[in-house]
């Protein structure tokens, strides 16, 4: 896919991977954290499907790592918002309406 405008749907792959561009963004150590838990998260997508309890938690972690990256980076503070609300949409993209 090319560079889509904002309002065609995206796939759970393609949020994660541009999860995974912002995430060069945060500083090292948030970075290394942030990158494990999307490649978690992304094998957990492929493997089972996207079941919300498995995949919460980890949704969850990334939110907290991403709160603490804003707290403690000096620069690409709007790069680190933009994963912020990205995250957001992964998390309503994953939803399992039952």
């Amino acid at each position: 896919m090319s560079n889509a405008p904002d309002d065609q749907p995206q796939t759970v792959q393609d949020r994660l991977a541009r999860l995974r561009h912002l995430a060069q963004a945060f500083p090292k150590e948030q970075r290394e954290d942030v990158l494990l838990e999307l490649d978690d998260l992304s094998a957990e997508l492929r493997a089972d499907g996207s079941s919300l309890p498995t995949l919460h938690p980890r949704l969850k972690r990334l939110a907290a790592i991403a709160m603490m990256a804003r707290m403690f980076a000096t620069n690409n503070q709007q790069a680190i918002e933009e994963f912020a609300s990205n995250l957001v949409d992964l998390t309503k993209a994953t939803k399992i309406g039952d």
